[in-house]
């Protein structure tokens, strides 16, 4: 009928249209009905730690900050009232006591603090060994009012702990020392010298986040301590064990070690053990009790060094030569793959980082680190550590006494003496937020020995200025050598550098060999800091002519 003949029109059409539909939408993108919302995340805004610390001045009124301030032990005058007097003596029975001190919570994160006494030397010049009076001087804290137990104190020993959880906290400690009864004539005439009073503050398990309170328990004040007690007293086993991030006790890693080293003239060293070491000028830091020939390297990062807030002030000016130059050492008898920092450091002359490397296998520092440090002089010789930073440091211009065309700031040569497990290959060269001014490039070389090294150029600023009688192009600013025999690629990072005027290029080296050749390698990289490759163009080293080539990623 025409009913059921409409039916089945209606039908068929109705499959054609699906059909059709079905064949639009192949290779296309479904469409639904949307919607959104945005909540939007309140800034994140890092932690601030930090301490104030100050003494009662000397009207007993108010407060003064105690940082490097001298602290005279206080007696009581005729009157009855506690002075200050620099010239104290002291006898069996004696006691004194120390302005008071105040530690404060001036931050937004909850701390724990350790007050600590060190740097006590010997002050006798006629023989007699000034430490001796340590043994028969006891030391008793009072914390807010409260006194502590009594304590002989050695180098670096903690005589006051506590925690200021919020910005306000505060501690005042008072300090009275006496003088054992006992004392006999054993102890007449001696004097110590160098003491100081010092806080150091780490972070404390108070504030909460998701999982809790505990996140920083792992947080652990450093081992604070003196050049001449980690010269002869300090050995592998005294330093205390870190904590891991639970707040258990690591089995390998050791708390920081710090020293602040104050004024440090270079002095003679002759480190000699088994026809290895050093002798010449310079400053040591470590003993045999630390690194020693045939002795078993610790894990990476195991231990930590900081030296810090100080000057070494070197008698070499010069050099004619890289190899085989006479310098300031800063010879490090250190165990192996320790991290050396060194902070707030002024270093004078020409000067080099070195360490005992003769142990079985051989010793390299896993890392060292110079931050915010000033260099008046140059670094040469043959880099001790694996990871290189400089962060925030000022390269003075300086002109080497004995060769003015050798003045480069930093000239390094990764250590190609050993092979295998021997082998002290440096990985990676970190160079950011530095102020360089001289007349020759900062200049790392004979790098790419058994592994890709690393480098990263960041937020630097480069003054380099030809010298006078320069005949052929020198004054770039950084150059990184592959050596006489080019082998492994390197990466390379930059971004935010500046040159001045004066400076040639930023990138310079040598393109027909020498231990400062460039040769493209397959395995290149050369990124910004996104890590999105770019092209620098680089000037070629002694070139009279301006000559340029690329610095770029090789497949």
């Amino acid at each position: 009928t025409m009913k059921n003949f409409s039916s089945k029109r209606a039908l068929l059409l109705s499959l054609l249209s699906m059909i059709i539909c079905v064949s639009m939408l192949i290779g296309s993108t479904f469409a639904w009905f949307t919607d959104s919302a945005t909540a939007n995340v309140n800034e994140i805004k890092s932690g601030n730690l930090a301490i104030s610390f100050e003494m009662r001045n000397s009207e007993n009124e108010g407060w003064a900050d105690a940082k490097n301030a001298t602290l005279n032990f206080l007696r009581k005058d005729e009157t009855g009232n506690l002075v200050a007097d620099a010239n104290i003596l002291w006898e069996p029975g004696c006691t004194f006591e120390l302005p008071e001190l105040k530690v404060e919570n001036v931050g937004n994160l909850a701390l724990k603090y350790q007050i600590v006494i060190s740097g006590a030397t010997n002050g006798n010049d006629d023989g007699k060994d000034g430490l001796k009076l340590l043994e028969v001087l006891k030391f008793t804290p009072f914390v807010n009012g409260v006194e502590g137990d009594e304590v002989n104190v050695k180098d670096g020993t903690a005589i006051a702990t506590g925690e200021l959880n919020k910005n306000g906290d505060k501690a005042v400690v008072k300090i009275k020392a006496s003088m054992d009864t006992t004392a006999n004539n054993d102890y007449k005439g001696l004097k110590i010298s160098g003491i100081s009073v010092k806080v150091v503050a780490t972070q404390a398990t108070y504030e909460y986040d998701s999982n809790g309170n505990t996140y920083d328990a792992a947080a652990q004040l450093p081992l604070v301590t003196t050049k001449s007690a980690l010269n002869t007293t300090i050995t592998k086993g005294s330093i205390p064990m870190a904590k891991n991030a639970d707040g258990t006790e690591s089995t390998t890693k050791h708390v920081p070690v710090e020293i602040a080293l104050g004024d440090t003239p270079v002095e003679d060293i002759a480190y000699s053990e088994n026809h290895s070491g050093y002798t010449g000028k310079g400053v040591l830091l470590g003993s045999t009790s630390l690194n020693s020939y045939a002795s078993a390297p610790a894990g990476a990062g195991d231990y930590t060094f900081i030296f810090k807030d100080g000057t070494i002030d070197g008698t070499v000016t010069g050099y004619s030569s890289i190899d085989g130059a006479t310098t300031n050492s800063v010879y490090m008898l250190l165990p192996a793959n320790s991290d050396v920092v060194f902070e707030n450091m002024t270093f004078n002359g020409v000067v080099s980082f070195d360490i005992q490397k003769y142990t079985s296998p051989w010793s390299n520092l896993n890392s060292i680190t110079f931050k915010n440090c000033v260099f008046n002089g140059i670094i040469i010789g043959t880099c001790p550590a694996s990871n290189v930073t400089f962060d925030g440091c000022n390269f003075n211009a300086y002109t080497n006494t004995a060769s003015a065309n050798n003045s480069n700031p930093i000239w390094w040569r990764e250590d190609t003496e050993g092979s295998g497990a021997n082998a002290n290959p440096i990985k990676t060269f970190t160079f950011v937020n530095n102020t360089v001014v001289g007349t020759r490039p900062v200049k790392i070389e004979r790098i790419g020995y058994t592994v890709s090294p690393t480098f990263t150029f960041k937020n630097n600023s480069f003054d380099i200025t030809s010298q006078e009688g320069d005949t052929v192009t020198k004054n770039m600013a950084i150059n990184i050598g592959m050596g006489e025999n080019p082998n492994l690629p390197f990466t390379l990072i930059d971004e935010g550098n500046t040159i001045s005027a004066n400076t040639a290029a930023l990138y310079t080296a040598s393109l027909t060999g020498g231990s400062n050749w460039y040769k493209e390698v397959s395995g290149m990289k050369v990124l910004d800091g996104n890590g999105n490759e770019k092209v620098i163009t680089a000037m070629v080293w002694k070139t009279t002519t301006g000559e340029t080539f690329e610095l770029k990623s090789i497949d």
